[in-house]
């Protein structure tokens, strides 16, 4: 049994805590009245929701290798793949390759998504079991849009539907979510108008996440949906952690050149933790509405799911500890992601993932990875 006596950030505040971990969960979190070290913060439990690895004929952008690197350099102990890969994932065996894929070379923990934009795809829908069927109504990377008349079928499978859309795209897919069950996942949600939306129609099948270049930035950046107005930036961050569900990085990484031309997309998933605890520490955000957006939704979210995962008493060993003594400005050149371009280059981030724990194992230390590194898909929950 491995022991830690640490800062833990929980949604009261920080708390000196000892963590019991066993057999890769947490045993017992108990009160610690000792000395901790004060530059060390322990964060529970983040996945990156959205995620594109690319890979397959696209390694040049990222692989499942660099952008699972990333990941646990990012403080997330597991991410979830979006299917517009070329090929996409929009069949059973390309479903299975990419469950191979993730397997053999992901080194931190993770669940894969399917693709659903023609009658093909839909009918392989029924054959496969992912987190989410990703569906896409407007533009984005690839050219997989979904004829609007074709959703209704989709949303009588009743498997959870992650939805990229427009405004009266999300209006109809939370009208067939009601009417049939189906759980809906709302990605990048960007706008006042949506989050007054989600206020007013929101019930337990329906969940979002917005993303921090939405959060933060305030000038163009080649990114769908477009950035935000100022308006509509105070409305995600005054919603976060309630309306909005969660905070994904939607990591969407190209190379340098595609960038300069104008490909859309933010290389995030490695920024996303430190960008969040820097506008917690600079009161932009409370410690509850960080713990909820951050980790404890993305727990509830998977629970509802049938997935097992969450960092408590009895729940599986993941987390971060961020080295929060010490300032450093980002730096895209450093980035273990293939993708060494973000917006936020040369903002001042007020602390760095110093660990990554996975299943009660320090997969990411000080730079390095550990002989523990290697990932697994998160299974349907037994308990």
């Amino acid at each position: 049994m491995d022991s830690l006596n640490i800062n833990i950030l929980t949604h009261g505040g920080i708390k000196k805590t000892s963590v019991l971990l066993s057999g890769g969960n947490v045993s017992a979190l108990e009160p610690f009245d000792g000395r901790v070290d004060g530059s060390r913060l322990l964060i529970p439990s983040f996945i990156d929701m959205h995620v594109h690895f690319r890979d397959f004929e696209q390694k040049g952008k990222e692989t499942v290798g660099t952008g699972s690197m990333a990941a646990l350099a990012g403080g997330a102990s597991a991410v979830c793949d979006m299917p517009n890969t070329v090929p996409p994932v929009d069949d059973k065996e390309t479903y299975e390759r990419r469950r191979s894929l993730f397997s053999n070379d992901s080194l931190c923990d993770y669940l894969i998504n399917f693709c659903v934009y023609d009658d093909a795809s839909l009918e392989e829908a029924r054959l496969v079991d992912p987190l989410f069927i990703k569906v896409f109504l407007e533009e984005t990377t690839g050219s997989l849009i979904l004829d609007e008349r074709k959703l209704e079928e989709l949303f009588k499978l009743r498997k959870p539907i992650a939805l990229h859309t427009h405004l009266e795209g999300m209006r109809e897919g939370i009208k067939l979510s009601k009417r049939y069950g189906t759980h809906l996942h709302i990605c990048h949600v960007s706008t006042k108008e949506e989050v007054e939306v989600l206020a007013r129609y929101k019930d337990e099948n329906i969940t979002c996440e917005v993303t921090p270049h939405h959060l933060f930035l305030s000038s163009d950046y080649d990114v769908k949906p477009p950035i935000s107005s100022e308006r509509d930036r105070r409305y995600l961050w005054g919603a976060l952690g309630n309306i909005v569900d969660i905070v994904a990085s939607d990591h969407a990484p190209h190379t340098s050149e595609d960038k300069e031309r104008g490909a859309y997309g933010v290389s995030g998933v490695e920024t996303t933790l430190p960008l969040m605890y820097t506008a917690l520490n600079r009161k932009n955000i409370t410690a509850e509405a960080f713990c909820k957006c951050m980790h404890l939704n993305q727990g509830a979210l998977l629970s509802r799911l049938g997935r097992r995962f969450g960092f408590k008493a009895g729940g599986r060993g993941d987390f971060a500890v961020l080295d929060v003594g010490s300032k450093a400005l980002l730096d895209p050149s450093s980035f273990f992601s293939k993708a060494k371009h973000s917006p936020f280059k040369g903002m001042e981030l007020d602390a760095r993932v110093s660990e990554t724990w996975v299943r009660g194992r320090p997969f990411f230390v000080d730079g390095k990875f550990t002989e523990y590194a290697k990932g697994r898909e998160i299974e349907k929950d037994s308990i």
